[in-house]
């Protein structure tokens, strides 16, 4: 018998497809009623805060003798990420369709968030390092644009396709302490390592071009739940004594809201 995690692997893999053809349908759609105008590249500048379970805060649950909240371990990683920056590459085609302009695209962010400063400076005081989140979708999807004059032409676009977490290590010391400060055992260093996570993620966005070639835009990026998975022994060790915590693989539903600056020739 097939398993959970291969049914829903089979199941994801067929929902992904299904977009892909109907995405293809909507494209030979316009291709076959429109004049291709033009080929456009795009570089985008985005600055984004964080959405969904990427915004919580840490669950004090997992804490030092001292109250110092380190380290999150896979119990907490991929929660309390602070605003972050990215940037974007597209390669489009417009179509004139008579009532504006059509353009499906390939469009690859790359998204950096840090630990918020509250956290990170809790690692800073343990000789460490907080862990940072990496996020690379590449989206398939569609922009329609019309010209209301020289100046101003908005536009709406929706697209979908894969994206790659990453998270980089967490690393320091702790050191137990007693309610006088008193130190009660020796430090305990540690290093904690996740792997990659893949899940199908979506964006949807409205702004407009000023001119030809200057675009700003609101985003919204819902990346799905990525599975956050340690790859380092120690973290099962350290959670030994916690029944509560002893699992080390956990779900994080992350989205960006993003203000998005484009370049476009």
């Amino acid at each position: 018998m097939l398993s959970n995690t291969k049914i829903q692997n089979m199941r994801k893999t067929s929902t992904i497809k299904s977009l892909c053809l109907a995405v293809a349908f909507v494209f030979a759609g316009f291709a076959a009623n429109a004049q291709l105008t033009h080929l456009e590249q795009s570089v985008f500048l985005n600055f984004n805060a964080p959405m969904a379970q990427f915004n919580d805060g840490i669950d004090g649950k997992v804490l030092a003798a001292d109250n110092s909240q380190i380290p999150l371990t896979s119990y907490n990683v991929g929660k309390g990420a602070s605003m972050g920056l990215g940037l974007g590459y597209r390669i489009s085609y417009l179509f004139d369709v008579g009532f504006g302009v059509v353009s499906p695209y390939i469009h690859i962010d790359f998204m950096w968030n840090r630990t918020k400063n509250e956290y990170r400076d809790k690692f800073i005081d343990a000789d460490g390092t907080a862990p940072a989140y990496f996020n690379l979708p590449i989206y398939v999807g569609v922009n329609y644009r019309y010209q209301l004059n020289d100046i101003f032409t908005p536009f709406g676009e929706f697209g979908f396709g894969p994206d790659f977490l990453f998270i980089s290590k967490e690393s320091g010391t702790m050191y137990f302490k007693d309610d006088k400060g008193n130190q009660t055992k020796d430090p305990m260093n540690f290093t904690f390592r996740y792997k990659s996570s893949t899940n199908l993620a979506w964006q949807i966005g409205a702004g407009t071009y000023l001119g030809q070639h200057v675009s700003a835009s609101l985003h919204y990026s819902g990346y799905g739940k990525h599975k956050i998975i340690n790859k380092s022994d120690n973290e099962s060790a350290y959670l030994a004594s916690d029944k509560q915590n002893d699992n080390t693989t956990q779900s994080r539903n992350i989205g960006l809201l993003s203000l998005r600056i484009g370049f476009h020739f």
